[in-house]
């Protein structure tokens, strides 16, 4: 395939997934497959824009998916009619209403595993890649490119998916297969 085919692939790729991950988020549950179609659509966006182009294609494809979020987020704005309850009058749910508990140490807690626990395990997964490419025979700076790339990604998926998680229990188990790539890295000394 020619390089503007597999460059408009990509930005297809990217569209779809943007229009994916909105037909997910209308459903009265959350449906991780179809989030999971979504991203990974997007990914793959990005991954056909790389192949193409190198930083301009994956630029051009997040172009064409950010804009195809733009014009579906819009139409959706256009369309709805205003709520027939009142807002409430706290920021984000960060100060509890009158009556309500304050879940503080829950709140603590959350901020913990978010902020905190997820962070290293992104600085964990980027240097378990990182070593894994040394280990393939890649060179040093492409290997601490990978980890400086990978550390936010990586911190952001984790973020992501555990605010989705609706139960501690599922937080828990997310951290836990999160940190499987560390186990190796820790065994052989990488980490430390």
């Amino acid at each position: 395939m020619a390089l503007g085919g597999v460059l408009l692939t990509g930005s297809l790729a990217g569209m779809l997934g943007v229009g994916v991950l909105r037909y997910a988020w209308q459903q009265d549950r959350r449906s991780h497959p179809l989030n999971l179609a979504g991203w990974l659509l997007i990914l793959t966006g990005a991954v056909l824009g790389w192949q193409a182009a190198g930083a301009w294609g994956t630029s051009v494809t997040a172009l064409w998916t950010m804009g195809a979020a733009l014009v579906l987020l819009a139409w959706a704005a256009f369309r709805s009619r205003p709520g027939k309850m009142r807002a409430s009058n706290r920021r984000a749910g960060i100060i509890a209403e009158r009556g309500e508990p304050l879940r503080l140490m829950g709140r603590v807690l959350t901020f913990i595993m978010v902020g905190l626990i997820a962070g290293i395990l992104g600085i964990g997964i980027a240097v378990a890649g990182a070593s894994l490419l040394l280990f393939t025979g890649a060179g040093e700076a492409n290997a601490f490119f990978l980890a400086l790339t990978l550390t936010p990604l990586a911190w952001a998926v984790l973020a992501y998916l555990l605010l989705m998680e609706s139960d501690r229990r599922g937080q828990l188990r997310l951290l836990a297969f999160a940190s499987l790539p560390l186990w190796p890295c820790l065994a052989l000394g990488v980490l430390s």
